[in-house]
């Protein structure tokens, strides 16, 4: 399905920085935007969807339909428009499906099964989202129920009745218990006994007639009588009983699942027709000038094209990590004859312009007289060390058996040549919902301390004295009797003895112990995790994403290795092919740096011939494994299975008579 754009002049140039921050400048008329970016990048950008919401752009599918939602636009698989011969870089499992992989990002996994009815690649297993992240604990239990009111303090004994006693020391109050109820009060003590009273005066004797006696002095008030002894203190109360613990919280519900992560892609660079510095310019940005080109003539051995620079600090980041470089040139040749490839190699380049090599890669054989695309991957097997003021370099070269003129298509929106890089970008899946809290309920409180018997009475009062009895009257003098004297007054009675003071107070009972806290409700779960990829798996041993193969019965690596050797000759007759500086491979080999199987081999040559491969290993001539060619001039075979251990030397031997430039390539993945 495409997705065909035309710009409406509202803005210039349309940006979409989601996808790469690529622009396109006013006229874009009837572009497939699936030329450079997948349909489920297309529809999973936010900005392209702006775009036809803001009138920037209109969209239709190759039928005319008109497309007015992006996240709409694909019908078949979220990887579906894969053409078999794209992304190499995907490990194949078996003869019908390959797992996509990331060796430096192990969550972006997928299975995808090539359809031969419609010549494309589609999944049959959703890419892995991120791990939810934990739910959030739960909250603390309530609190538990009160504790058992405290029984009430038994009544003092009757302290005798005196001065009153000092307060007893209060107790500790317990938590949350009620109190106990009040123990009565002991009886109030005696009263002091009643001070006794004064005698009678005597009365005055007769006298004779005359003046009556004076009366007799009143006796004098009777002392106040002792203060009382103060009563006891009352006993202390005893202590509540512990309150009874909460129960327990209720779980919390499970959070979500996270959302699956967007798929990563590498940054793409451009190369484009404007200077950066002595050389041409090489950027993520598409460029905005028409389409060009340059041609080297008369090709016969390895010729560079020209060399493109990013500008000073792009990339920006210290480590060049291992991954697949994907090379997207658009180029043509003047005659089909003999074999001619493109090759590009990338340095690194500090401030001073001094440059090293990083990688690079050979292009299949290009044989079009008009502009067509060539597309190869090299893999880079290791991290690479950059400073973070490096500049990338560009390099591009032509090479050819024959001699022929080279012609390198770049910029514009047609045949707009490019680079991805393992630099990838791409988004991560959203973290699950936290867990909801747990509840629970609060212990109950603790009883209240048995209140303290009251104090005793004081003891009464000494009883105070009498008074004296008053004098008697003088008699009178003789004569005739007089009348009586008058009695004299009684002495007045002694006052009483004051009240003994209140005995003291008994001590307060102490407050029962506070019940202990209810048991927190437990935490909520985690939210789970977003779903895996089937068979695909992060081995923390070796670190390799891995895989368990059916087919080989063995858990391999996801990550393929691969090498090959060759010879620059027609007439190649049963001998070892070349590695590097056309050494013969039989003198060294490649070797291996862990355990691993071969999983494939692939041949080529110049003409079509018949011939066969022979893998060896350790300067032994015994075969490990082969594969023939017939009549062709390509082979391939992806169900090998063939054990190697660390350390081995792979050797490759071409059998057969005059065979035209021979090139084998091997493919491992490691063994756990």
């Amino acid at each position: 399905m495409k997705f065909i754009i035309t710009s409406t002049g509202l803005q210039n140039p349309v940006s979409f920085p989601d996808l790469g921050l690529r622009q396109y400048p006013h006229p874009i008329i009837n572009y497939d935007l699936e030329q450079e970016y997948t349909p489920e990048e297309i529809r999973a950008s936010l900005d392209v969807q702006a775009a036809i919401d803001n009138g920037y752009i209109t969209v239709k599918d190759e039928f005319g339909t008109p497309i007015t939602f992006a996240s709409e636009a694909v019908a078949h698989g979220s990887l579906s428009g894969l053409t078999e011969d794209q992304h190499l870089q995907y490990a194949l499992t078996d003869g019908t499906s390959r797992a996509i992989f990331h060796v430096n990002d192990p969550t972006n996994q997928q299975i995808l099964e090539y359809d031969s009815s419609i010549g494309k690649w589609i999944n049959v297993d959703s890419v892995a989202g991120t791990s939810g992240t934990s739910g959030s604990s739960g909250t603390s239990g309530s609190s538990g129920t009160s504790g058992i009111d405290g029984t009430s303090g038994s009544s003092g004994s009757s302290g005798t009745s005196g001065s009153s006693g000092t307060s007893g020391i209060d107790g500790t109050s317990g938590s949350s218990g009620t109190s106990g109820s009040s123990g009565t009060s002991g009886s109030s003590g005696t009263s002091g006994d009643s001070g006794t009273s004064g005698s009678s005066g005597t009365s005055g004797s007769s006298g004779t007639s005359g003046s009556s006696g004076t009366s007799g002095i009143d006796g004098t008030s009777g002392s106040s009588g002792t203060s009382g002894i103060d009563g006891t203190s009352g006993s202390s109360g005893t202590s509540g009983s512990s309150g009874t613990s909460g129960s327990s919280g209720t779980s919390g519900s499970s959070g979500s699942s996270g959302t699956s992560g967007a798929t990563p892609r590498g940054s793409i660079y451009y190369l484009h027709d404007e200077t950066s510095g002595t050389n041409y310019l090489l950027s993520r940005t598409p460029g905005e000038l028409p389409e060009t080109s340059i041609t080297v003539n008369n090709v016969t051995s390895e010729t560079l094209i020209y060399t493109w620079d990013t500008t000073a600090s792009d990339p920006g980041i210290e480590i060049m990590p291992s991954g697949v470089w994907t090379a997207k040139m658009y180029a043509a040749v003047s005659d089909a004859a003999g074999f001619t490839n493109l090759r590009f190699e990338v340095y690194k380049v500090n401030q001073s312009n001094v440059e090293t090599y990083l990688t690079g890669g050979d292009s299949p054989d290009i044989n079009n007289l008009t502009v067509a695309l060539t597309e190869w991957d090299i893999i880079q097997p290791d991290n690479l060390d950059l400073d973070a003021t490096d500049r990338l370099r560009l390099k591009v070269f032509a090479d050819s058996t024959s001699n022929v003129d080279v012609t390198l298509y770049f910029e514009g929106l047609t045949h707009a040549s490019y680079i991805t890089t393992p630099i990838f970008v791409g988004g991560a899946g959203t973290s699950g919902t936290s867990g909801t809290s747990g509840s629970g309920t609060s212990g109950s409180s603790g009883t209240s301390g048995i209140d303290g018997t009251s104090g005793s009475s004081g003891t009464s009062g000494i009883n105070g004295t009498s008074g004296s009895s008053g004098t008697s009257g003088s008699s009178g003098t003789s004569g005739s009797s007089g009348t009586s004297g008058i009695d004299g007054t009684s002495g007045s009675s002694g006052t009483s003895g004051s009240s003994g003071s209140s005995g003291t107070s008994g001590i307060d009972g102490t407050s029962g112990s506070s019940g202990t806290s209810g048991i927190n409700g437990t935490s909520g779960s985690s939210g789970t995790s977003g779903t895996s990829a089937d068979g695909v798996y992060w081995d923390s041993t070796s670190n390799e994403v891995v895989y368990d193969d059916p087919d080989r019965g063995k858990t391999l690596g996801v990550a393929l290795i691969n090498f090959g050797a060759s010879r620059n000759s027609t007439a190649v007759t049963n001998q070892y092919l070349y590695t590097y500086d056309s050494v013969p491979i039989n003198l060294n080999g490649y070797t291996l740096p862990y355990d691993c199987t071969l999983v494939g081999i692939s041949l080529s040559g110049q003409t079509a011939q018949t011939w066969t491969a022979e893998i060896r290993k350790n300067d032994a001539v015994g075969i490990i494994a082969s594969l023939t060619m017939t009549a062709s001039r390509s082979n391939y075979d992806y169900t090998k299975n063939a054990d190697f251990n660390a350390g081995d030397r792979v050797q490759m031997y071409c059998s057969g008579t005059s065979i035209d430039r021979p090139l084998v390539e091997v493919f491992f993945r490691r063994r756990v």
